[in-house]
């Protein structure tokens, strides 16, 4: 059976194979979100990207995938989030083999990624707007000619 550490907490539990790293975590008080994040998240569903973890010894995990690359970057239309290559999501990792995992890596904000996604958020907001306008005004015309 493989053996997890989790190094921040000097802890070592032998799970099932195929267990989530998620789920193997919780049921052993490790808690692989920070601050709010304990109370706002997705549940394990792969969503959010709040249950990161440093996978420092990885040839246990499953392999990285696009949907949890997409929830690490952030799906969030305000700020995109830029991380260490061995950072991945607790909720999406099936235990293969003996592994080694921090809780709680580093994250920070990808300033150029944040300015694009502001620029098309506000785009989106007045084009949004003025067409609402537009067809606001159209009605009110249409209204008057009943």
């Amino acid at each position: 059976m493989p053996v997890v550490h989790f190094v921040n907490e000097e802890k070592k539990i032998e799970v099932a194979e195929g267990a989530n790293l998620r789920k193997v975590a919780l049921q052993n008080g490790i808690s692989p979100y920070r601050g709010l994040d304990k109370i706002f998240n997705c549940r394990g569903f792969g969503l959010c990207g709040t249950c990161r973890v440093e996978i420092v010894d990885g040839k246990g995990a499953s392999p990285q995938t696009d949907r949890e690359i997409s929830a690490l970057r952030g799906l969030q239309p305000f700020y995109a989030r830029t991380w260490g290559k061995d950072v991945r999501l607790s909720c999406r990792i099936e235990i293969k083999d003996d592994m080694e995992v921090k809780t709680n890596p580093e994250v920070s904000i990808d300033m150029q990624e944040t300015k694009l996604r502001l620029a098309n958020f506000a785009a989106i907001v007045i084009f949004g707007g003025g067409l609402l306008i537009i067809i606001a005004l159209i009605l009110m015309d249409m209204l008057k000619l009943l």
